[in-house]
């Protein structure tokens, strides 16, 4: 890789990236535990992150009933898991030059713009921030769900706004701690979370399948080939929407690549888990799907709405397995809670470690090798957003917007990503017919229809339901000049890079 021919190699307070890149000076004083994650490891945190089971929990009727999607759900989940995809096999191919656990924060300040990498870098602190406050809340109104069938609490307990953030904290508090106490304890933990998730989602959709084969409940009807056809999404609108919806159910994967820093084989193995892992959770979201289309009547899907995943495994396999499904959504909503901090700590901790972050942020605890402290302040921040929904009276108002727009986040982010991975192999764009698919051509694709797919929403939206994404985008530009004129050294001067050879 070579710089530039109309950039020079780097300057006062640059140091060598690891292929000889010049990149900012950095704080080097600790690291995080290197060599820990093997490809399952990475694999298991990438699916996990994604938590189908709360994934389902909290979109399902969403996809089905408010963007008017339908039973053609499984074509908005095809039509987003293709460029989806394309930006996993982008984020291959920059992570294997450098990779840092910032990630595209890293990667779009070397190689596209400095002001950019910190404005994509914000963009996503502030998507997990979001995201970190409305999943503890459905793991708290889930635990109360199951406390009431165990007799334990009061139907208004179950049902109480106030009793369920307070169980949000508790679960944030949790997850919180284990991503503290160092990244082999946050694994092992995945691991048990991931098995409860994927046993219940795909045993009780296989078994909804099979029950509706053989015994043709009423109101179920069979499988039908158009529900895959994205033809059948209707206008541009719900095509839009749609796929806003499907981008947030794949959302996740990447955390694979901000814990490339702790990983075995740091340029390979964090970005072939992305890829499997978009490939695993597509199988899984499209049997569950097309089984409660099998399953469910239109009625029933209207009226379940936020408990629509409980009702299908009761209908599917009794009242038994409504509690199964419970213990599946909680485990998973605390699953991807927690890799959903995890990343956001790293990012914080390469943006502290440019200088161009709170320096707290960029502090590794010694002997855990964790962002500690940076992990403790999102969170104590994702508990004060618990606390603001809490004096809100209708949670499934509060989870309708905050899906949306964390989707239109995650699709911006994603999308300036696949950008970013075509034009830094610009120079190498047609050494190889297979590097210009996958390394160029994809990642442009898939980059392009992801920020389309962010204006529709928003032009759609109006401001009562963008209005978060707007004032989240905005916010990032008096920032970054914050950070721009407090930074005291040589980030925002770095000269760009291109990369010149495609490498292994």
């Amino acid at each position: 890789m070579n710089i530039d021919d109309d950039v020079i190699a780097g300057g006062p307070g640059t140091v060598p990236g690891p292929f000889g890149a010049p990149v900012p000076a950095r704080q080097e004083s600790a690291a995080l535990r290197a060599d820990t994650l093997n490809l399952f490891d990475s694999t298991v945190v990438a699916v996990s992150s994604v938590a189908p089971a709360y994934t389902l929990a909290a979109t399902m009727a969403v996809l089905y009933l408010t963007t008017g999607v339908g039973t053609a759900g499984p074509a908005a989940l095809l039509l987003a898991f293709i460029p989806v995809l394309f930006i996993a096999i982008a984020y291959f191919h920059l992570n294997r030059r450098d990779p840092d656990c910032g990630a595209h924060f890293a990667w779009l300040s070397k190689l596209v713009s400095p002001y950019a990498g910190w404005f994509n870098g914000w963009v996503q602190v502030a998507t997990s921030v979001l995201f970190c406050v409305s999943a503890p809340i459905l793991a708290g109104q889930y635990t109360l769900q199951l406390f009431n069938q165990w007799g334990w609490v009061s139907d208004s307990t179950a049902s109480s706004v106030g009793a369920g953030a307070v169980l949000a904290g508790i679960w944030l508090a949790l997850v919180a701690f284990i991503c503290i106490w160092g990244i082999r304890w946050t694994t092992n933990f995945q691991w048990a979370l991931l098995i409860i998730e994927y046993v219940a989602v795909i045993v009780f959709s296989v078994w909804g399948i099979v029950k509706v084969a053989v015994s043709h409940p009423q109101g179920s009807q069979g499988f039908h080939l158009s529900w895959f056809n994205p033809w059948s999404l209707g206008g541009l609108g719900a095509i839009s929407a749609g796929l806003v919806l499907g981008v947030f159910f794949f959302w996740g994967w990447d955390t694979a690549t901000n814990l490339n820093e702790e990983s075995k084989n740091a340029t390979k193995t964090p970005g072939h888990a992305g890829i499997i892992a978009m490939f695993l959770l597509f199988f899984v979201f499209a049997i569950n799907i097309v089984a409660a289309n099998m399953l469910l009547t239109p009625k029933e899907w209207n009226d379940q709405q936020s408990t629509i995943l409980f009702f299908f495994a009761q209908k599917a396999a009794g009242s038994w397995a409504g509690y199964v499904m419970i213990i599946a959504v909680i485990s998973s909503t605390v699953a991807t809670t927690q890799t959903t901090l995890l990343p956001a700590a790293r990012i914080t901790l390469s943006m502290a470690r440019d200088q161009v972050f709170p320096k707290v942020f960029g502090t590794i605890q010694g002997k855990l090798k964790t962002p500690a402290v940076g992990t403790l302040i999102l969170s104590f921040i994702c508990l004060f957003g618990i606390l603001l929904t809490s004096q809100v009276q209708s949670i499934s108002d509060v989870f309708s917007n905050l899906i949306l727009n964390i989707g239109v986040l995650i699709a911006f982010y994603y999308g300036v990503t696949g950008l970013t991975c075509a034009w830094a192999y610009r120079k190498v764009a047609f050494e190889k017919v297979s590097f210009f698919l996958t390394g160029i051509l994809f990642p442009f694709v898939g980059g392009v229809v992801l920020l389309y797919v962010d204006y529709e929403v928003i032009k759609g939206a109006g401001w009562s339901t963008g209005g978060p994404v707007i004032i989240t985008m905005a916010l990032g530009i008096p920032l970054v000049i914050i950070a721009r004129l407090v930074t005291k050294g040589s980030f925002f001067k770095t000269s760009m890079i291109a990369y010149d050879e495609i490498g292994d």
